[in-house]
C-alpha cells in the first residue's frame, strides 16, 4: 500500500487550561507495521491511543487516514479498520457469555437493527477465539476469569471487529498496556500472536512498559516524554542505554543472548553506549 496508513501532522491536544497531554507530534504509522511507544507515566502515551482510535477530536494539527483526514469517515468504516485495546475495561456486562460478548465486535458490519449471529458472525468470533487460545471459554462467563483471560478475550474482541479472517492489509489494532494482568507465559504467547498477525499485514502499535518486550517484538518505536516525541526510528536505534538513561533514569545494559536482546537494569552506573546493532 503505497499511501501510509495514518499519519499526524502537528498534532497537540489539552485537557483544559492549556495542560497539554501532547503538544506538537508528528508521526507515521504504515500499513504493516509493527511499532512500540514507550516513555514514562504521564508522557501522552494513552492520549496518542485515544485520538489515534479516534475517541478524542479537538486536537490540534491533523491526523489523516488511508490519506483523508480521520473525521471524514463514518464511526462503522473507522471501527471495521481500527480496533483499540485500552487498558482498562470495566462497561461491559460481565454476566455475558464469552461468545455473547465478542459478537458485539460484529455490529459495525451490521445494520442498526440487525442483531442476529449468523454462520459469517461465528466463524469469525472462532477464529479469533482460535488465535487467542481461549476456545475453552465458549461456556464461561466475563465474570468467571481471571484478570489475565479477561485481557485475552478483550484482544479477541477487537480481531472480530477488524475481521481476522479477512484481508488485514490496511487495517490497525492498537493495544494500551496488552500485558496487564498476564503471567509471563501469556505475555510472550500474545506478542507471538500479534506478531504473527502482523506477518499477514495487519498493523499493530503496542503502548508498552516493558522494553524488552518492545526489543523483541517491535521493529520501530516512539518514545514520548512530557507529551512530546522524543525520539523516532528502528527500535535498537531508540532503545539504547543512553535513552534508557536520559528518559527513564535507569542504569542499564543491553546485551546480545542468541538472536534477541535483552535490557540488564543495576541500581549503579554501568558504562557503556551500547545499543541494539
Amino acid at each position: 500500500m503505497d499511501v501510509p496508513l495514518m499519519i499526524l501532522d502537528s498534532v497537540s491536544f489539552a485537557y483544559g487550561n492549556n495542560n497539554f497531554a501532547l503538544r506538537d507530534v508528528s508521526l507515521k504509522i504504515d500499513s504493516g507495521g509493527m511499532y512500540s511507544v514507550i516513555g514514562r507515566n504521564g508522557s501522552g502515551k494513552s492520549t496518542l491511543v485515544k485520538i489515534l482510535a479516534g475517541v478524542f477530536s479537538g486536537f490540534g494539527g491533523t491526523v489523516d487516514f488511508l490519506g483523508k483526514p480521520i473525521a471524514s469517515y463514518d464511526r462503522k468504516f473507522l471501527a471495521r479498520h481500527i480496533a483499540c485495546v485500552p487498558q482498562e475495561n470495566t462497561l461491559f456486562d460481565f454476566n455475558l457469555s464469552v461468545p455473547e460478548f465478542l459478537s458485539f465486535g460484529r455490529y459495525a458490519c451490521k445494520k442498526f437493527s440487525d442483531f442476529r449471529n449468523g454462520i459469517e458472525d461465528r466463524k469469525i468470533t472462532d477464529a479469533a477465539m482460535s488465535l487467542l487460545g481461549i476456545t475453552g471459554f465458549r461456556s464461561k462467563k466475563l465474570s468467571e476469569l481471571s484478570g489475565g483471560e479477561k485481557q485475552k478475550v478483550y484482544i479477541a474482541l477487537a480481531l472480530v471487529q477488524l475481521d481476522v479472517t479477512s484481508d488485514l492489509r490496511g487495517k490497525l489494532l492498537i493495544v494500551d498496556e496488552p500485558l496487564t494482568f498476564l503471567d509471563v507465559n501469556y505475555q510472550f504467547e500474545i506478542f507471538n500472536v500479534l506478531t504473527k498477525l502482523n506477518d499477514s499485514g495487519l498493523a499493530v502499535l503496542a503502548v508498552t512498559h516493558d522494553l524488552n518486550i518492545a526489543i523483541k517484538y517491535t521493529k520501530n518505536t516512539y518514545l514520548f516524554d512530557k507529551g512530546c516525541l522524543a525520539k523516532s526510528g528502528r527500535t535498537g536505534e531508540i532503545i539504547t542505554e543512553e535513552s534508557l538513561s536520559e528518559y527513564f533514569m535507569l542504569n542499564s545494559q543491553i546485551v546480545k543472548f542468541e538472536n534477541d536482546f535483552h535490557i540488564n537494569f543495576f541500581p549503579t552506573s554501568k558504562s557503556g553506549k551500547n545499543g541494539i546493532q
